[in-house]
């Protein structure tokens, strides 16, 4: 009955949420306490049924989601330690969108099967809307928007898997779709599965949401929404689009190049802003091509699933930490000390896999997990990757060092630093991934830095171009603007037009065209008027419509 329990915290704490008054003020005096109910799972326990509930629930915990749980339980406690001692005033719909994404993500990690998952995956992905936009301001509204055009289209291609799942397999349990003979049964669904997370991880070309809204947040609730939220996209992809039966050298190699893109791509966005809390959601893009990167090897046929989510596994656990104590110092002023500048170049070190960090240990085994399936420029452009995210942390890090404002030091900060250098490796060594670093493996995670540093020294007088936050969605947003004003212009034309000499009279009762705008005109205005409130939901949608045809039809899968 772990599983039980584990959900019943976040949701009793949800309720006193939103009861208000003083169970309010206790809910968000527990706000550190109640995600460390997610580490029970982690001291085992059996599955429970609930057969009631959601067409029949299983919970239960397993190798896939048990660094996840680690990390929620974890990086959400910590955050949320913050967000109750700095975000004293927050709203009630801010502390009912923090309970109700725990909620979400808690269930999501526990699902033994398909109903459980999605509901899950859609709590926690529409309630982080309310975080999102809790500064009530334009800039806010106009995030939260964006990210919830891409949750509901994200949501739209999932919705589309689960409903051919269930259809060939009923509410299935996840085991299930690892058998290789399931495979051509749920061939289109994995590719509606990898394009649907693909938007919660922020995969290129559909990542522009997370630069907008994860800056925007509370800096608690960045960090989890960077460090954690996102790693429910991977946990989809393990569940759902697992490779056995689907390994083909078309989809493999599709993954891995756009996962490469998406890495270096990040970075290359990144460099070109100025917030820091941009540059760190731009380097959750980066990362998180290496995730896919990693994901590929499955469909290239080079790692079995087992060794494939144990790898996402720590890679995820040590990501989530590491970024997640990166963001709590944008509310730190981490450049009021040399100490607190160390602290957060520590963090900074580790996601750029430096040696003997924890990003070296995950980068190592996302190379051992890719190599002799791909040739070595592969994994050599992996070890690249390092470089580049060093110089974008760097940039980051100029950032922070400027920021000496009188902001105290909250221990949150340190605490999460410290977990993400130590976490990661014990995890390992419980499952017995860690072992001795090599001469040779320790170079390959040196040269990288070395290069980085170099780049640093050379280029040191060129200024990167400015890029707006989003990227994207700034020509996307025009583009619509300039046909809805092309539509609006149309309508008042034809709005104005006035009947001709030749024209017979109006009869009794008969309006005539200088009586108003015209139906064409009212219309017009009426389409303009909603398409301001939503300025770019219709390109956005047909993006993703197309970006979700270009998976289905470039994912080779039989």
């Amino acid at each position: 009955m772990s599983a039980a329990v584990v959900l019943l915290t976040p949701l009793v704490a949800l309720l006193a949420t939103m009861a208000g008054g003083r169970a309010l003020r206790t809910a968000v005096w527990v706000a550190p306490l109640v995600p460390l109910a997610l580490l029970v799972p982690l001291a085992g326990g059996e599955a429970v049924d609930l057969p009631p509930v959601l067409l029949g629930m299983r919970l239960g915990a397993d190798d896939v989601t048990l660094p996840v749980l680690a990390l929620t339980a974890l990086a959400w406690g910590l955050a949320g330690w913050l967000a109750r001692d700095r975000l004293a005033g927050a709203s009630r719909s801010f502390w009912i969108g923090w309970y109700a994404s725990l909620l979400g993500m808690a269930l999501a990690l526990l699902a033994q099967n398909l109903s459980a998952f999605y509901a899950g995956y859609v709590v926690v992905s529409l309630s982080a809307y309310l975080m999102v936009v809790e500064s009530r301001t334009a800039a806010a509204f106009r995030a939260g928007r964006v990210y919830l055009v891409m949750a509901i289209a994200g949501e739209a291609a999932i919705l589309s898997g689960v409903i051919l799942i269930a259809g060939r397999f009923g509410n299935v349990e996840f085991a299930t779709l690892l058998d290789p003979a399931n495979a051509p049964a749920r061939a289109a669904a994995a590719a509606l599965f990898l394009a649907g997370f693909a938007v919660k991880l922020g995969i290129i070309p559909l990542h522009f949401w997370l630069p907008l809204a994860h800056p925007i947040a509370p800096v608690p609730a960045s960090a989890i929404l960077s460090g954690v939220i996102v790693k429910a996209g991977l946990v989809g992809w393990l569940r759902l689009a697992p490779a056995p039966g689907l390994e083909g050298p078309r989809a493999g190699w599709f993954l891995l190049v756009l996962g490469l893109l998406t890495a270096f791509g990040g970075v290359l966005l990144g460099l070109t802003q100025s917030r820091l809390k941009t540059v760190l959601a731009y380097s959750t893009v980066s990362q998180m091509g290496l995730v896919l990167a990693g994901f590929s090897a499955g469909y290239l046929g080079g790692a079995s699933a087992g060794l494939v989510a144990t790898t996402l596994g720590l890679f995820a656990l040590h990501h989530g930490l590491n970024k997640g104590a990166l963001f709590l110092a944008a509310a730190c002023a981490p450049g009021a000390s040399r100490v607190r500048l160390a602290l957060f170049a520590a963090s900074a070190l580790a996601l750029a896999a430096a040696p003997f960090t924890s990003g070296y240990l995950a980068k190592s085994l996302l190379k051992d997990a890719l190599y002799g399936s791909v040739p070595g420029i592969v994994i050599t452009l992996l070890s690249v990757s390092s470089a580049a995210t060093a110089l974008l942390l760097w940039r980051a890090w100029r950032i922070a060092a400027a920021d000496i404002s009188d902001a105290p030091l909250h221990p949150a900060w340190p605490v999460l630093a410290g977990a993400g250098l130590v976490v990661p490796w014990a995890w390992a060594a419980s499952r017995g991934l860690a072992s001795a670093p090599s001469a040779s493996s320790l170079w390959d995670a040196t040269w990288p830095l070395l290069l980085a540093a170099a780049v640093v020294v050379l280029a040191r007088r060129l200024r990167a171009p400015a890029i707006p936050e989003g990227d994207i969605v700034v020509p996307l947003e025009r583009a619509v603007g300039a046909v809805v004003g092309a539509l609006a212009a149309a309508g008042r034309a034809l709005g104005s037009v006035r009947p001709t000499s030749g024209t017979a009279p109006a009869g009794p009762g008969v309006p005539t065209a200088s009586a108003g705008p015209g139906v064409p005109g009212a219309l017009v205005a009426r389409v303009e008027s909603r398409l301001r409130k939503l300025p770019v939901t219709g390109l956005v949608l047909l993006g993703v419509g197309v970006a979700v045809w270009l998976f289905i039809r470039l994912v080779t899968l039989p």
